[in-house]
């Protein structure tokens, strides 16, 4: 008995080694992985060099405070907005444009290893009063998906703002429907018909005829064939699915965007790892 009792003993003190003896292999390897990150976070990759994590966080409305969100999945207070912005860029992570994403797909440039957009939909006043003043600030891109029919009707910024922000190279204005309309109702026809009419007139109105051809869905909703023919007519095309883009799979006819909305830039990165893991 006593000595199946010592054997016990020293089996649990071995076990009790080997555990410590992991966890501490394990801490290790969490340092040196948060070293690594530390010292590659400005290192830049064309697109066959590395596969890349790159999210696109869309959002609508920028508000003055918490006390004017009505409507917590839609809007963000500027303080909020401004935190998670620059919480990520001390964390490493730049903000990049359309064009940006485009000439790094066709191998014309490298782009940052922590690589990001911000986009929002709609064409609410509140991104021409406080989140073009943070895109100004900081120097850093920003895209306004603008509603045709919308534009300058309350709540939303006027064509003059959306060519002053155009012009000012930080806050790119594209397409998010000539109406906020739900297209996997309607025929691939007649939204390619609705968004070359809306096309036309964002060239028109920023005195733009090169403006890039980026197109976000009213909802997040369309069809297959759908994307196809905007794919052929040369379209960039943006879903609302809160996956997150990396480059190996990287497909500019249904680029993937997440909702940062309130969260904490912790609950960011969280999501961020979670989802790439998730829909990899």
């Amino acid at each position: 008995m006593i000595k199946d009792k010592e054997i016990n003993i020293e089996s649990k003190g071995r076990s009790k080694k080997v555990l410590l003896y992991l966890l501490l292999i394990f801490i290790i390897a969490i340092i040196i992985f948060i070293i690594y990150e530390m010292a590659t976070a400005n290192d830049t990759y064309y697109i066959e060099e590395k596969n890349l994590q790159i999210p696109i966080f869309v959002y609508h409305d920028i508000v003055e405070d918490e006390s004017k969100i009505d409507y917590d999945y839609m809007q963000t207070s500027v303080d909020i907005f401004e935190k998670q912005i620059t919480g990520l860029m001390k964390l490493g992570y730049k903000p990049i444009s359309y064009e940006d994403l485009l000439a790094y797909r066709d191998g014309e440039i490298a782009i940052p290893k922590r690589s990001f957009l911000i986009t929002f939909d709609d064409g609410y006043s509140g991104v021409y009063k406080y989140a073009y003043e943070i895109a100004k600030k900081y120097n850093i891109p920003m895209t306004s998906f603008e509603i045709n029919d919308k534009i300058g009707s309350q709540g939303y910024y006027t064509w003059e703002q959306a060519k002053e922000m155009h012009d000012s190279g930080l806050m790119s204005i594209y397409l998010h429907g000539y109406t906020h309309t739900k297209y996997d109702q309607k025929s691939a026809e007649e939204l390619l018909s609705e968004t070359n009419i809306a096309y036309e007139n964002l060239q028109k109105e920023l005195g733009d005829e090169d403006v890039l051809k980026v197109f976000t869905y009213p909802y997040g909703l369309s069809t297959r064939e759908e994307r196809e023919t905007l794919k052929e007519a040369g379209y960039i095309q943006n879903l609302t699915d809160n996956r997150i883009n990396t480059s190996n799979t990287l497909d500019l006819s249904g680029l993937h965007r997440s909702y940062p909305l309130n969260d904490s830039v912790f609950e960011i990165i969280l999501k961020i790892q979670y989802r790439a893991i998730k829909y990899r």
